[in-house]
């Protein structure tokens, strides 16, 4: 592993592009037209003490806006990443997703692949100004970017005036209406509950639902996908109550929940048993699409009022180690969607979890196996010699039919929306197991 990291250092550069202005690499800066200073850095490597070779800084100069690239280098490919910020460790693990992928560390068989990284660190212009930086300056066929929901939307506009694919991940709805040039690979809210009303009518004969939601954007936006998903598969919705994220005493929305009004001072469990009968609920599940410390919050406020008989949902929020720290017993048999899960039964799961933590010592998690999956569905287009340009690239993304990843089957459309089968999780005995 070391001798690969060596190998990685030496052969791959990094570059990283700042709020000033973005940077140029000497070996593929466009002769006509003056870049911003390259600033070339090896990827932190640990366990090894090598020193990297020594690199000559340019001068900084102005940024300069180019047009957009005719031209490409083909088996160039950029990746956007938060490499520095609040979030550069998950962008550097996808950066060793993608490498993985690209078979970068492969010594008897030479990737023929370039991997061009820009870091997009924590703002829309870092964003904004790596995928400027990669269509037009590194001149790469296609670009793999992480992002929020706010960058996102940069990184589509950008793409799409540059006239060059990209492909997206990330939660946003709605990002890949940008242009033509615009993908996404995501299990989105909306393919989540779309998996989650079905499996609660088909696997579980529930009909009706009640939520819980924090009262902000994602909640909102969650309970109105909720509703729209539900009329489709034949689910009804019957309450809908809001709840501060700042509160922590849930006794209100319990009270709305259930009909009962109970206070602090009173446990439903301390009422005579024929009061308890009137605590019959009159819906089947409960989705709450908020965090895993937040829901393991109010369900044990649920449990402490004795609120039972309801089957508990959640979105991929509810992912997390904290999900099965203190108070997991309030979550047995909760179900939940994503897109990955590290013990999963596709062989293509177990397969990219062997190799990942062969190569790094460390479990995959989700936005890993996204990346991992996202590099291998764009070098499978690439295999075929014929595409040689972004416009063909873009035609051959979209006939991508069934790709087999670490994610499960994956499909592009007219909506070029990947297609995806959730993978339905359970909290069962303490731990989450799949079940579909």
């Amino acid at each position: 592993m070391k001798n690969y990291r060596l190998l990685a250092a030496i052969s791959i550069i990094f570059l990283f592009v700042f709020l000033t202005g973005c940077v140029k690499g000497p070996s593929i800066a466009p002769k006509k037209a003056a870049m911003p200073e390259m600033k070339a850095v090896e990827k932190p490597l640990p366990a090894v003490q090598v020193k990297p070779p020594e690199i000559k800084q340019p001068e900084q100069k102005p940024l300069v806006v180019l047009p957009p690239s005719r031209s490409v280098n083909r088996n160039t490919i950029g990746c956007v990443f938060p490499l520095t910020g609040r979030f550069a460790d998950a962008g550097s693990k996808a950066l060793d997703a993608v490498l993985l992928s690209a078979e970068i560390f492969n010594q008897r068989f030479p990737s023929p692949w370039k991997i061009v990284v820009a870091d997009s660190g924590e703002t829309p212009d870092g964003m904004k100004d790596a995928v400027a930086y990669l269509a037009d300056g590194a001149k790469v066929m296609a670009i793999v970017a992480i992002s929020g929901t706010v960058e996102a939307v940069i990184a589509a506009r950008e793409a799409q005036k540059r006239q060059v694919p990209v492909i997206l991940i990330t939660s946003k709805e709605g990002v890949t209406e940008v242009g033509e040039y615009v993908f996404q690979h995501f299990l989105t809210p909306t393919q989540q509950i779309e998996a989650l009303t079905k499996y609660a009518l088909d696997r579980s004969n529930i009909a009706i639902f009640s939520i819980l939601y924090p009262q902000d954007d994602y909640g909102e936006e969650m309970v109105r996908i909720f509703r729209s998903e539900a009329q489709k598969t034949g689910v009804k919705v019957g309450k809908a109550i809001p709840y501060s994220k700042t509160q922590t005493d849930f006794t209100e929305q319990i009270n709305k929940l259930t009909g009962h009004k109970t206070g602090a001072s009173e446990k439903v469990y301390a009422m005579p048993q024929e009061a308890k009968f009137k605590l019959s609920l009159n819906f089947g599940a409960l989705f709450i699409p908020d965090s895993a410390l937040r829901v393991k919050m109010i369900t044990s406020q649920l449990a402490f009022y004795d609120v039972k008989g309801m089957q508990l949902f959640g979105t991929s929020l509810w992912h997390s180690p904290d999900l099965l720290k203190k108070g997991v017993e309030y979550l047995e048999g909760a179900i939940f969607a994503d897109s990955f899960f590290v013990n999963g039964f596709l062989p293509e799961t177990n397969d990219f979890v062997d190799i990942y933590y062969s190569a790094y010592s460390r479990e995959p998690v989700n936005i890993d196996a996204l990346s991992y999956d996202t590099m291998g569905v764009v070098l499978s287009v690439l295999e075929d010699q014929q595409i040689k340009t972004r416009a063909e690239f873009v035609q051959a993304l979209l006939a991508v039919e069934r790709f087999r990843g670490a994610t499960g089957s994956i499909s592009f459309g007219g909506s070029r929306v990947a297609q995806k089968d959730a993978f339905i999780l359970r909290v069962q005995n303490g731990k989450i197991e799949q079940v579909k």
